[in-house]
């Protein structure tokens, strides 16, 4: 699995033009919230570049920056930039259409928007410059993709580390709860004996007020449940998928288990243990956000 976090960038020279791509994500709770920012002269090729981009990442926040500019004094000369000229014209004409209006989109017009003509114009329409700028984006998209990797696992190893914080913290709860009957059921009858009342250790009222109290104060289905839980996520930390989501889902059923022995647990160090869990459920929640 990968973290949400990372950067990837790659550059080249080509046809006298210096291409360079950086992409940077992190974290974003909502999927996958691509911004694209490239020179005017490619504005065609940002949808390409998108989806790209989606073919490889899931979630995240993700920024890609792609600049070019001449290496070489000189190298382009004047020329138009066809591709953007097109570009131009169809989204003119499509917004027209829109707003009901005649189109009078003329050449004059089109040549005179930002990037069409110019100094290096020509260059930017050269087929082998776009060429060269998908493939170095798909260089830089592939170390964003080892970076979020060597995120992720150095995330997945601690989070395994807060886990098995949690399981022994609910083995200690487990091992606690066989003693809160007992000592129930001594003050019970110390506070029979001070009230002078002699109740027999047998009488059946004492043996069904026990019942009840243990009816009541019983976590074993909880314990049992956060047990499995627990066996869960560490499947997940294991896996190669993107885990983000379902390990978010498991922390919330986590929560509620965790929330349940706080509210019957009638003991004071159980009390204790879980609102340790809840801080420390609370730490392992922040790291899983950062997870693809």
């Amino acid at each position: 699995m990968k973290s949400m976090t990372g950067f990837g960038k790659a550059e080249a020279s080509v046809a006298g033009r210096k291409i360079k791509v950086e992409i940077s994500s992190v974290n974003n709770r909502k999927g996958l919230d691509l911004i694209v920012s490239v020179p005017r002269e490619f504005a065609a090729l940002e949808q390409e570049l998108r989806e790209l981009a989606q073919t490889g990442l899931s979630r995240g926040r993700v920024t890609v920056s792609v600049s070019v500019s001449d290496s070489v004094a000189g190298n382009g000369g004047l020329g138009v930039n066809k591709n953007l000229l097109r570009h131009y014209h169809r989204e003119l004409k499509a917004l027209a259409k829109e707003l009901s209006v005649s189109d009078t989109v003329g050449l004059d017009l089109l040549l005179r928007l930002p990037g069409v003509l110019g100094e290096g114009a020509a260059g930017a329409d050269d087929e082998r410059t776009r060429t060269a700028v998908t493939g170095i984006f798909t260089q830089a998209l592939a170390a964003l993709q080892k970076s979020r990797a060597r995120e992720g696992a150095f995330l997945c190893q601690a989070l395994a580390g807060q886990f098995g914080g949690l399981r022994k913290a609910v083995a200690d709860i487990a091992r606690r709860k066989d003693a809160v009957l007992a000592r129930y059921r001594e003050n019970l009858q110390k506070r029979l004996a001070a009230a002078a009342l002699t109740v027999a250790p047998d009488d059946e009222r004492l043996l069904k007020e026990l019942v009840i109290f243990s009816d009541r104060c019983d976590i074993s289905e909880e314990v049992t449940r956060l047990r499995a839980h627990f066996a869960e996520a560490r499947r997940l930390l294991q896996t190669a998928d993107a885990i983000g989501r379902n390990l978010d889902f498991l922390l919330q059923e986590i929560g509620r288990e965790v929330n349940t022995i706080g509210s019957k647990a009638n003991d004071l160090a159980i009390s204790r243990a879980v609102v340790t869990l809840k801080t420390e459920l609370e730490k392992i929640r922040e790291q899983a956000q950062n997870l693809e």
